[in-house]
């Protein structure tokens, strides 16, 4: 199982928030010099969120995720704001390993097509989801889509790698939903989790369960957990 340590990016620095909240946020310092820090602690990848972009409908961030590419050499997974094909193809050329989109590609089918066209299995998708409901907008509203119903039209349509959020458990260091991660699992398909993963014991479930990937965020930016020793279970 592949671990993300995570970096949501405000203004340049690394922020969490709580259940998605931008009115209740928590500031770790500087981006950059926590995605060095995870390296040097042994992580491959990293999962960065531009915040700012998310809620301004356009990427904010570009330029320092495409910093933290080049000088970590980190796998990289980003989105935030990814909403039209030319800041696909702006992500795509910074070298980003993986692109995450949200509910753009479930709003609009011909700008899903051109985004798997030009990025291919580079291409993921990010729920986040609140009481079994897709929520759009950076968490800021509910959508018309349950997760499950959301998963198997975006499989049809060619998406093969699917991050999942829980975002009532997001920043809330309670655990990962793995009774709904269960349930959202299905063959062919790269399956993340995220929110919530606070324990080593969490990650040791999700990998049990056949998790691909898990995403952890404040447990590590606030010293709880230890990367070197979750590294190990993984």
């Amino acid at each position: 199982m592949q671990l993300y340590p995570a970096i949501d990016l405000m203004s340049g620095q690394a922020v969490r928030l709580k259940q998605g909240d931008f009115q209740q946020q928590t500031f770790f310092g500087d981006a950059l010099t926590i995605a060095r820090r995870f390296k040097e602690d042994g992580a491959t990848a990293i999962h960065l969120i531009d915040l700012d972009g998310a809620k301004a409908g356009e990427p904010l961030h570009l330029s320092l995720i495409a910093d933290i590419k080049k000088e970590t050499g980190l796998f990289v997974e980003a989105g935030g704001g990814v909403r039209n094909i030319e800041t696909v193809e702006a992500y795509v050329g910074a070298g980003i390993d993986r692109i995450l989109i949200g509910t753009v590609a479930l709003e609009d089918e011909a700008l899903l097509e051109q985004m798997i066209e030009r990025a291919g299995d580079k291409l993921a998708v990010a729920l986040d989801a609140k009481d079994g409901i897709v929520q759009t907008r950076g968490w800021l509203e509910a959508s018309d889509w349950t997760l499950e119903r959301a998963i198997e039209h975006l499989i049809q349509k060619g998406i093969k790698t699917f991050l999942y959020t829980d975002i009532s458990r997001d920043g809330m260091m309670q655990g990962p939903d793995v009774d709904g991660l269960d349930l959202l699992k299905r063959d062919g398909v790269e399956l993340i989790a995220s929110g919530g993963v606070t324990t080593v014991e969490d990650v040791a479930r999700l990998k049990e369960i056949g998790m691909d990937g898990a995403v952890i965020g404040r447990a590590l930016l606030d010293g709880s957990l230890s990367l070197k020793e979750v590294l190990r279970v993984c």
